[in-house]
């Protein structure tokens, strides 16, 4: 019967969705640079290991934590600094987004002591749009640092740290951001790392896009000396691996703190699947260069050459995504449709990011055999813009 309405959370049925995760390229499109996956190949190593899937490890519920060791030694490879971390500082999950809503639950959901909508959590704008809907459908209140377009949306970390208050319950900062690919240095998040500890409260890193950018700059670093900070990490951007879900969450231990202890008390008992962590394990240990920063570089660099008109958000030459924005006439009174129309490149709207809007884009960068094509293409959008 239509139109019936049952007994959901208000909060929830009230709540409009921001998430732009399910726009699809339409019929037509010549490039699609628009969800953040890495367009270069999987290493044939790591997608053999389909063929070698067992039926034992397709009928039990996954337990094999061997994962866990190999992300814990990778980051031990790649850093002299990080010799100290195992595999008690990680936890793993359905991709980042799962990760993120059990820490919200955790955190934010009202308890004994705080009725609903009064947790409250200070996030920045723009970012990442599912976690402001996971905060928002729990009844929570988003705060935000709002990052100005005067200043092409740079974060201001200075701005964020006058903006914590013990009235907030978790702090986030995403490194890279979100949508503008810029990387915010680790003296930064250390000093709002450093205030969140003395209130008594978790700073969640989200270093989604975190191997585009040197792991002395990932806050994996501050973990020893800062047992509040909880860094998440996925396998869906820099190893191109999204349609296996799988993420993780690295922390202080639960000798020093009990984030990880108390975090599985929220946590989906069996998540993570059994052939995720597989093909996961399987290419941590092949120990490889993934991605190439040295070549991501170069391509933004000679992608960021040819547009004239439009504006480029604050941004890192190393992360393979930027914001574009255009503030004077569209055609389409929309950039994403726009260039959709005229050049048929897709890319997500930035509609649904706070602080931005349908004259601005997200752009991810498509493999290095298509970055002039990609070049053609917006020099000439840009022609048919005023």
């Amino acid at each position: 019967m239509a139109g019936i309405q049952y007994d959901v959370n208000s909060f929830i049925r009230n709540y409009t969705l921001k998430d732009y995760g399910k726009s699809d390229a339409p019929p037509g499109t010549k490039l699609d640079c628009s969800l953040g996956v890495n367009p270069d190949p999987i290493p044939a190593t790591v997608l053999s290991e389909l063929g070698k899937i067992t039926e034992d490890t397709v009928k039990h519920y996954p337990h094999d934590e061997t994962i866990l060791d190999a992300i814990a030694k990778y980051y031990r490879n790649k850093s002299k600094g990080l010799q100290w971390l195992t595999k008690a500082n990680i936890y793993i999950g359905d991709g980042t987004t799962d990760i993120l809503h059990n820490l919200n639950v955790l955190c934010l959901c009202h308890d004994i002591d705080t009725p609903a909508n009064s947790k409250r959590v200070l996030g920045h704008a723009p970012q990442f749009t599912a976690f402001v809907d996971q905060v928002n459908c729990l009844g929570a209140i988003y705060d935000s640092y709002k990052m100005e377009k005067s200043n092409k949306y740079k974060f201001v970390s200075a701005t964020y740290y006058n903006q914590m208050s013990a009235n907030h319950s978790l702090f986030i900062v995403e490194n890279p951001n979100n949508p503008t690919g810029q990387i915010i240095d680790l003296y930064d998040i250390e000093r709002i790392a450093k205030n969140a500890l003395s209130m008594g409260r978790l700073l969640v890193v989200d270093e989604a896009y975190g191997d585009y950018m040197e792991i002395e700059n990932s806050a994996i670093q501050l973990i020893k000396t800062y047992p509040n900070v909880v860094v998440t990490r996925t396998f869906s951007k820099g190893f191109g691996m999204a349609g296996i879900r799988l993420g993780y969450l690295i922390t202080s231990d639960a000798t020093i703190s009990d984030t990880i202890t108390q975090f599985k008390k929220v946590e989906n008992q069996f998540n993570c699947n059994s052939i995720a962590r597989v093909l996961g394990k399987t290419f941590l240990d092949l120990n490889t260069a993934i991605p190439d920063l040295k070549v991501i570089s170069a391509n933004k660099s000679m992608v960021m050459s040819v547009i004239k008109k439009m504006t480029i958000a604050t941004t890192s030459l190393t992360t393979p995504i930027m914001t574009l924005y255009y503030d004077g006439n569209i055609p389409e009174g929309n950039l994403q449709t726009f260039l959709s129309n005229y050049v048929q490149l897709w890319t997500v709207s930035c509609e649904s990011f706070d602080q931005l809007d349908k004259k601005a884009v997200r752009l991810m960068l498509p493999k290095t055999t298509a970055i002039e094509t990609l070049k053609s293409m917006l020099s000439k959008a840009e022609t048919y813009l005023s």
